[in-house]
């Protein structure tokens, strides 16, 4: 027999068009389970803590006020206080944001002066030794000796004493030209775009150019029922209620497409790489669908 609360959500559901296999596709819950609500069986449900959530999201996505019909029928509902919240809260545990190294074609780009300021000393140096040895080679000049012999002084062909060795000077402008050698410089990252593509009802739908890697925040400053997909429909977040402070990374690499769905949106806010995602439509319950294609 249907309790007035399970009457009165089915009726909303009929008066929308909506099938149970309508209605399983947008709240994402087990059609089972929307039978059980409209039908006050609460005992075939995964957990007593998701009973209030099922019914809020099922309200909402029929057009009805979920926290007024949860008032008027709360002694319909079953006592949660001794149901474990840990539990079926454990997949909304909060992860930890990954530290981002700074790129190493930054600290190339930072220590760049010091370089060219060095290897110019370098250049000035060497430099300033080859035309000091240039001039110091001795002129002819011819001395008289104590015993009235004259010395006649080395000839320009005569290497002077105080040359260097010719392998040493080749092994310094080796040694100079490999410090000119020019540092090459990682690639840049490519950079990101995040367009809107468009809304459909309650779906708002982006189009993201950028990395291939990539990551979505979730971070939740009030109560609210998220879930997410892929594009073959596999769940990257089970349909759970997060709770005020709670947050959740999803990695998005090498997939082309996510779907998001939100209950009490404006508690909800998405952030990937870096870069906020800000909501064009005012309502409470919307899907967000963002489509990805890798930047060249």
């Amino acid at each position: 027999m249907l309790n007035e609360m399970g009457t009165r959500l089915k009726e909303a559901r009929i008066e929308k068009g909506y099938s149970l296999e309508d209605l399983q596709d947008v709240t994402k819950i087990q059609k089972r389970y929307l039978a059980g609500i409209e039908e006050g069986n609460y005992s075939m449900m995964p957990g007593q803590f998701y009973v209030r959530a099922f019914i809020k999201q099922y309200a909402e996505a029929v057009g009805l006020n979920a926290d007024e019909l949860l008032e008027q029928h709360k002694s319909e509902m079953p006592d949660t206080t001794k149901e474990q919240v840990s539990k079926p809260m454990s997949a909304a545990a909060p992860s930890r944001r990954k530290s981002i190294s700074k790129p190493s074609s930054s600290r190339i780009n930072e220590k760049m002066p010091m370089i060219i300021v060095a290897l110019f000393i370098v250049v000035i140096l060497f430099v300033t030794w080859f035309f000091f040895n240039m001039l110091a080679d001795p002129t002819e000049e011819e001395t008289e000796t104590d015993d009235g012999l004259q010395y006649e002084a080395p000839s320009e062909n005569t290497p002077p004493a105080t040359e260097e060795d010719p392998a040493e000077g080749d092994a310094t402008d080796e040694e100079a030209a490999d410090e000119e050698e020019p540092v090459e410089e990682e690639p840049a990252e490519p950079e990101t775009e995040i367009t809107l593509d468009g809304t459909d009802g309650e779906t708002t739908t982006y189009l993201w150019t950028g990395p291939s890697e990539r990551e979505l925040l979730i971070e939740v400053s009030g109560r609210s029922w998220v879930a997410a997909t892929n594009e073959n429909r596999e769940d990257l977040i089970a349909p759970s209620e997060m709770q005020a402070g709670q947050s959740e990374t999803i990695d998005l690499t090498g997939k082309s497409y996510v779907r998001l769905r939100l209950g009490a949106a404006p508690n909800v806010e998405l952030t990937l790489n870096g870069e906020p995602i800000e909501y064009v439509q005012d309502r409470t319950t919307q899907n967000i669908v963002i489509e990805f294609t890798d930047a060249e």
